[in-house]
């Protein structure tokens, strides 16, 4: 018997992160889009913000509750993209987020590569 993880567990993780970042990419989006005033009004606004939001939720949950991993730096993420929606969106910090989803994609491909070390 070995105490290597399953490939598949690699595979779940690595899918997990990258679907993690994939609806932070599209929430900042809404972020942006909201900004610029392309939604029709500040009602559709808040509901893509809304719908974006929880997408990216739950994304996060999948990530949290093993609480393995970089955690802490997708937290991280979910803060920056909360604030970029204060005060109606007018004046998203675009630096912070991008900083904090570098954080986030660099904690997961080294936790990845220790974790195909294993494999």
């Amino acid at each position: 018997m070995t105490d290597a993880p399953p490939v598949e567990l690699y595979l779940a993780r690595r899918d997990a992160y990258a679907d993690f970042l994939s609806a932070a990419d599209a929430e900042s989006q809404v972020a942006w889009f909201r900004s610029e005033g392309r939604y029709k009004d500040e009602t559709a606004a808040i509901e893509a913000v809304d719908a974006a939001y929880a997408h990216t939720r739950a994304k996060f949950n999948v990530i949290d509750v093993e609480d393995v991993g970089p955690v802490k730096e997708a937290r991280s993420v979910l803060e920056r993209l909360q604030a970029m929606h204060k005060d109606g969106g007018k004046n998203p910090d675009w630096y912070q987020f991008k900083k904090a989803r570098e954080d986030f994609r660099q904690a997961a491909a080294a936790y990845l590569r220790e974790l195909r070390g294993r494999v």
